[in-house]
């Protein structure tokens, strides 16, 4: 009876371990095809660039965001050439929900105080909760991947707590090998998207608040930086070789302050929009966020899961005062103190870390995932009765639940036959054009549509002084790109066209005419003009707003656009 026993409860683990993210696969499907900022911009782009040689062909199309890894991206964009638009998305789906899996491997071997099944069963209820927050519902079958990063993130507080015992008071040999193991595991998933570094850096300082002599650790802090650094050399280093030899910046354009590439402006490039102004308000911001989403971000969304956990971690000192005051009878704990204390300590150290240098809730996202954990661990080693701890952690994940909002990144209605489509319009001579781009809303994902000769370089955007509010600097303000980009263009001689994003498809005439006055401004500053009563559009499914315009060399200083030198657009594509 025993085993018959066993084996139907090994058989459920099985089956929810299988249909869980199969679920997730299908919720993807629901919540339509992702259009997200990030894939139109460079998330397509970046992966096609990489895998068919265009690196030294085109010049930053996709912002800064052109240098990115484009590791994490090639996967997605290879079975999107090969799968249908909602197989693609159904496997995306699939995959960002393995986190549940992690999620629920990493609560059975937290708890203790229960049996087998009962350990399975509340695993399985607090997992369910950490993957369907809203942040993370908004993000599931879009190509942000920080659902995706977040796997490497819970898999190495996965081996930590599987084996706290042995890590913090067993074999020295053993525990360090461990320790190296997660750091390799986390350190991939920095080296694939680097803000995941935050939990990299946290997770290697909880080593050192968590148990142990001081030599140890010590010892176990530097053996899971030796594995973060093996992991981040894997999926990153040949990347970071290539910024470094092309660019003299490993991580280009970020941090360029400290770097000095030539290349770029001493600025760090990092969007701090988000990053708490004063102690207090970095004090108070998980409050702050939790009720102003725009506080960390782009988009609406409502999740209470973070602040859940602050409330609890800053009560547990308290209750564990209260309940030594009152000397009542307290259960044992219902988790692994020694795996309990470190993966709370990771995590209060990767916010932490998070906070000056992001605070963008996206990069947060394995902590919105680890927080009904969080909750679960410090509940369980109050030093109350089980009954209590139950109300306590059903209370909390009950009202996270309810009060959940996911948000939206862009979706379409329904689903098109590809991920992503797209058609230019015929161009005369591909084997000698040259499309410069402007504009800051994204139109890099049009580019695979287009000849593999033709060539694009961006002389307008997020990436240098070429941004409308620094004006016009001159020469004395250009780039290394400025000035790469003055070269090519100096040395074309075929046909020219503007690649730029007309908000007046959307009915915004706002914002077209801004992205207009913007590019004729870039355009003038290289000698350029458009003729943009010759635009056409570039037909696509994940927008509508993208055109293609003539452009013609000025033949003098402020003087009308000689039309003689105007490259034409092709018949056939005229209305």
């Amino acid at each position: 009876m025993i085993l018959l026993s066993n084996r139907a409860h090994g058989i459920a683990v099985i089956l929810l371990c299988v249909t869980f993210p199969l679920c997730f696969g299908a919720l993807a499907l629901v919540l339509g095809q992702d259009t997200n900022w990030d894939l139109r911009n460079y998330h397509w782009y970046n992966p096609y660039a990489f895998l068919t040689g265009r690196l030294a062909l085109d010049i930053a199309p996709a912002h800064a965001n052109t240098f990115y890894n484009p590791v994490l991206d090639v996967p997605v964009y290879v079975l999107a050439q090969a799968l249908p638009a909602k197989a693609g998305g159904f496997l995306l789906g699939t995959v960002q929900g393995l986190n549940f899996v992690l999620l629920f491997a990493l609560l059975r071997a937290l708890l203790v105080a229960h049996s087998p099944a009962q350990r399975s069963g509340l695993a399985a209820v607090v997992a369910g909760v950490g993957v369907l927050g809203g942040g993370h519902l908004s993000l599931v079958g879009t190509t942000y991947y920080d659902n995706i990063v977040s796997l490497a993130v819970i898999g190495a507080a996965l081996i930590v707590a599987a084996s706290a015992s042995r890590v913090f008071a067993g074999p020295m040999r053993s525990s360090f090998a461990r320790t190296a193991a997660a750091g390799l595991v986390l350190g991939a998933g920095a080296g694939l998207k680097l803000p995941t570094a935050v939990f990299a850096v946290g997770f290697c300082a909880a080593f050192l608040v968590t148990a142990g002599s001081p030599g140890r650790r010590l010892g176990l802090a530097f053996a899971f930086g030796i594995g973060v650094l093996g992991g981040m050399a894997a999926f990153a280093g040949p990347w970071m070789w290539y910024l470094w030899t092309e660019f003299h910046n490993p991580l280009f354009p970020y941090f360029n302050e400290v770097f000095r590439s030539p290349m770029g402006l001493p600025a760090s490039y990092r969007d701090t929009r988000f990053i708490p102004e004063s102690l207090w308000e970095a004090l108070a911001f998980p409050v702050l966020f939790s009720f102003d989403p725009y506080r960390v971000g782009e988009t609406a969304f409502r999740d209470f899961r973070i602040l859940a956990a602050f409330v609890v971690l800053l009560a547990t000192p308290f209750i564990f005062f209260w309940g030594r005051r009152r000397a009542q009878r307290a259960a044992a704990p219902a988790v692994d103190p020694l795996g309990a204390r470190y993966v709370i300590a990771a995590a209060v150290l990767s916010y932490a870390v998070w906070i000056p240098l992001f605070s963008i809730y996206r990069y947060l996202m394995p902590l919105e995932m680890l927080a009904p954990v969080l909750v679960t661990a410090a509940v369980g080693l109050w030093p109350v009765a089980s009954r209590a701890r139950v109300a306590a952690v059903a209370t909390v994940l009950a009202v996270v639940v309810v009060t959940a909002k996911p948000g939206s990144w862009g979706r379409l209605e329904g689903w098109t036959d590809r991920f992503v489509e797209a058609e230019a319009p015929a161009l005369p001579h591909p084997d000698a054009t040259l499309v410069v781009v402007t504009g800051f809303e994204p139109v890099a994902f049009v580019i695979p549509a287009f000849p593999p000769p033709v060539a694009f370089v961006r002389i307008q955007g997020y990436l240098d002084n070429n941004h409308p509010d620094d004006g016009d600097q001159g020469d004395d303000g250009d780039t290394g790109l400025d000035r790469r980009v003055r070269e090519r263009l100096a040395r074309h001689r075929g046909d020219l066209y503007l690649l730029f994003p007309d908000w007046a498809a959307r009915e915004h005439p706002d914002w077209a005419a801004r992205e207009r006055e913007r590019a004729v401004a870039a355009l003038r500053r290289y000698g350029l003009e458009a003729d943009f009563g010759a635009c056409r559009p570039i037909i696509a499914n994940l927008a509508d707003y993208v055109r293609l315009c003539p452009v013609a060399r000025r033949s003098g200083r402020g003087a009308a656009r000689d039309r003689t030198h105007a490259t034409p657009m092709p018949a056939e594509v005229a209305p």
